[in-house]
């Protein structure tokens, strides 16, 4: 861990806001509690108007110790929202190490020492968390924390495991502002959809290390509909098929229930259904085991929505191969090669 009187290594904390989240000033508040010798907090938004201003300006006149700023710049670089509003954070950033957190995670008080310590050893670039959904009230909001905390978790580790290409969530991720600026990186991934993963596949280009951290942080998902679950995995299915077609391919594999259940459908005979039973058992017991594991909120109730989350999910599967529209915060776009985004409008 790093030492309270250690101030070297000053983290700059951007928080791009749009709109209210879940429990969004909770959230912002964890980062103003922070245990950490040297760190600002850089939160931006494009709309002068945005909802989440009142909230940022109020946690900076409830804790003036902290350094804390608000930027608000409507400028543009690309189509990708969230890399606009970050280039228009990046340049009040004063410290080498730039830490890119989400407005709908919060953290532990040793967040940033965790963090940083993985990213101070040997030939690492980069250092993401690994997060759990938590705070569900809503059916989608429960579906949503499920596939979070079983198929997202374990895929973060079973590609590195099996593929060595590391997953990279752009939740929260700490890396050197001298890369930033090397590879001039927020301008390179201006248009693309996935460019939290593409900046860890530039980080392995550059001959460096993905690294996980050690501490969860929750992600919360409360009042989720289904319409703002369905778009976005729908979004996100065809997001990682313009990635890599043959890692897509291979997605049925850790979706059994749902493979199970087509097969019943064409293979209509008593030993069908037996087996279609016992792979939905087998799955359940594997998701409730991961989800105990990494000690999340989940209520044993909210366990029997895994088969409908998991046929959702299938179904979701088969549709970026007839249609590659995505639409993300109210503006429609087209999804090409690499998650490039062209704008439909």
């Amino acid at each position: 861990m790093i030492s309270r009187g250690d101030t070297r290594n000053g983290i700059s904390v951007l928080k791009p806001l749009k709109g209210i989240d879940d429990q969004l000033e909770r959230n912002l508040e964890s980062f103003f509690n922070l245990d950490y010798p040297k760190f600002e907090l850089l939160f931006g938004v494009n709309d002068p108007d945005d909802p989440a201003i009142p909230i940022v300006k109020r946690l900076k006149r409830k804790y003036p110790g902290i350094q804390a700023k608000l930027i608000i710049n409507p400028d543009r670089i690309g189509l990708n929202p969230k890399i606009n509003n970050l280039n228009n954070i990046f340049v009040h950033a004063r410290y080498e190490y730039i830490l890119i957190s989400d407005s709908n995670v919060r953290v532990p008080g040793l967040y940033l020492q965790d963090m940083m310590a993985h990213l101070l050893e040997p030939n690492t670039g980069l250092v993401v968390s690994i997060f759990r959904g938590t705070g569900a009230k809503s059916i989608a909001s429960m579906m949503e924390n499920i596939h979070l905390n079983t198929f997202i978790l374990s895929s973060v580790y079973t590609v590195k495991k099996l593929f060595n290409i590391p997953i990279t969530i752009g939740k929260s991720m700490l890396f050197r502002k001298s890369f930033l600026n090397r590879f001039n990186v927020f301008y390179g991934l201006r248009d693309f959809l996935a460019e939290d993963h593409l900046l860890g596949l530039q980080v392995l280009k550059a001959g460096m290390e993905v690294a996980y951290s050690s501490i969860h942080i929750d992600n919360y998902n409360e009042n989720w509909s289904f319409e703002r679950f369905i778009n976005r995995h729908l979004r996100w299915a065809k997001m990682r098929k313009h990635l890599n077609l043959v890692h897509y391919l291979t997605e049925p594999v850790a979706n059994p229930v749902f493979t199970a259940l087509a097969g019943l459908l064409i293979i209509r005979t008593t030993e069908a259904l037996l087996l279609a039973g016992m792979v939905l058992s087998l799955k359940m017991m594997m998701d409730i085991a991961l989800m105990q594991m990494i000690k999340t909120d989940m209520k044993l109730y909210q366990y029997t929505l895994i088969p409908l989350k998991d046929v959702l999910m299938g179904a979701i599967w088969l549709i970026p191969f007839f249609h590659n529209r995505v639409n993300w915060r109210g503006t429609e776009f087209r999804i090409t090669r690499g998650t490039r985004l062209v704008s439909v409008t």
